[in-house]
Parts: C-alpha cells; structure tokens; sequence
C-alpha cells in the first residue's frame, strides 16, 4: 500500500520521508491555487502537482520547467498537460476532481496517463465499484480538505477591499450552520469543507497505484498520527459524501 502525501508543511518533510510506502507530492510554484505553500521546481524530490487552469503561456512555461527538471512524477488537472508529458518518462496521474466520477470515462483518460484521481464527490460503493473496474490502478482520496469550488477571480480581495477590511489570503467562513475554509493566491480562490474528509476505511482496497492524503492547513502532529496512525479527532473530520449520496430529483431539495 503507498500513501501519496502532498507537502504541505516544509518542517516535516524529513520526517514523512522515514514513514514506509510514502511518495511525496509538491504543490508547484506558481501552478497551484488552495495551498499556501509551494515549492520552487528545484525544490522537488517526488511526484509535482499542478492544479490550476493554464493558458498557452502558462503551458510554455510548465513545459520549460519539465524540460529542466527531473520529477518522478506530475499530478495534473489542465488536459493540455496531457500533450506536455506524453513522451516524458514520468508517472503521470490526472486530477479531474468533481469529473471522475464513473469508470467509462476514467477508462477513457486512462488510454493518455498512467493513473486518474477517482472524485471523492462519490459515495463508498460507487468509489469502490469505479476501483473495480479501471483498467489500471487509480488514486484515491482517503484524508484531506474537500474542495468545493475554485475561482480564477479575487474572491477573498475583491471581498476585502468592498469592506475594506485587513488582507488575508485564508479565513474561514460560515454560512449558517456549514463551514468553509477559504485559501487565495495570485491564480485564483480555493473554497474547502471546513473538515476534513475521512475516507481511511477504503486502505483496504486492491487495483489502487496510491492512497491520497492532502492535509491542507493541518498541523504537523496531526499529519504524522493521520499518516502514520490513521488517527484525526472526530471534531475535525466527517466521512461527507462517502455516505450520503448527493444524486437528488429536482424538488427533493427546499431552495
């Protein structure tokens, strides 16, 4: 079993890196929105992640970088990376987040990467049912903030300057009784689920390249005893659509 654990503390790198199965996964400078921390292409000893939309100059200069650079590997959500890597001798993983929901389409991105990250929009059984049927092994989130939205715009500026209140590029928020955390940089706004998604009771599945773990914002001891320990405070974590679907008939809903 390998854990893929995205970087997002630099003071427990060495310490992640003596824990068994562990590969690393570094947000990349510049080409990531909802991590406040990012890593210089230098910087990278494991897999690089790359999740925000690219434009054609931003593609020239990801490819300038790849070209420069000897990652093990590049997680990845703009399908115009797809032509960027085709030939480089990396692993190569598609992050399509809300998209990967079914398995004819993973089967379908599967002919052009070497593994897709299955969307934790999805309950436990249908999870399970996409793993059973790749054609290859997939990735699949067990531990991390749930993402709800991405934005190009300013939102958390835009916000603060209308008010004119102090400039933070996190806060949380609530909207009556469901939380948020809210994480800016210069591409663009990353709204999360205030807790974090729990999905460790799916380790035990076969047809899987890596267990995904994303622990944005999380403190360093919390990481080692959810990585290590599978241990996370009730208060901080909630399993979210693993069991409760969210497949609805127009009405079912109050507006």
């Amino acid at each position: 079993m390998k854990k893929l654990v995205t970087v997002t503390s630099e003071t427990i790198i060495d310490d992640l890196r003596n824990v068994p199965d562990i590969v690393l996964v570094y947000p990349l400078k510049s080409f990531c929105v909802g991590y406040p921390l990012e890593f210089a292409a230098d910087k990278v000893d494991g897999l690089v992640l790359v999740n925000r939309i690219l434009d054609d100059n931003d593609l020239d200069e990801l490819d300038c970088i790849l070209k420069n650079n000897d990652f093990k590997g590049i997680v990845f959500d703009d399908l115009g990376i797809i032509d960027l890597v085709k030939d480089k001798d990396m692993q190569k993983i598609l992050l399509l987040d809300h998209l990967a929901t079914n398995t004819e389409s993973i089967n379908y991105y599967l002919e052009y990467v070497d593994s897709v990250v299955v969307s934790n929009d999805l309950t436990k059984d249908e999870i399970v049912n996409i793993v059973s049927n790749a054609n290859k092994p997939l990735v699949v989130n067990v531990f991390g903030l749930k993402t709800l939205m991405y934005s190009r715009r300013l939102l958390l500026t835009n916000y603060q300057e209308y008010y004119k209140l102090n400039k933070e590029n996190v806060m949380s928020a609530n909207i009556e009784d469901k939380g948020f955390k809210i994480v800016e940089n210069a591409y663009g706004t990353k709204f999360y689920a205030s807790k974090y998604y729990n999905a460790l009771e799916l380790l035990s599945l076969q047809n899987v390249l890596y267990f995904w773990y994303d622990p944005v914002l999380l403190d360093d001891a919390k990481i080692m005893d959810v990585v290590k320990y599978g241990t996370m405070p009730d208060n901080l974590s909630d399993s979210l659509f693993l069991h409760r679907a969210t497949v609805y008939k127009v009405g079912d809903l109050d507006a």
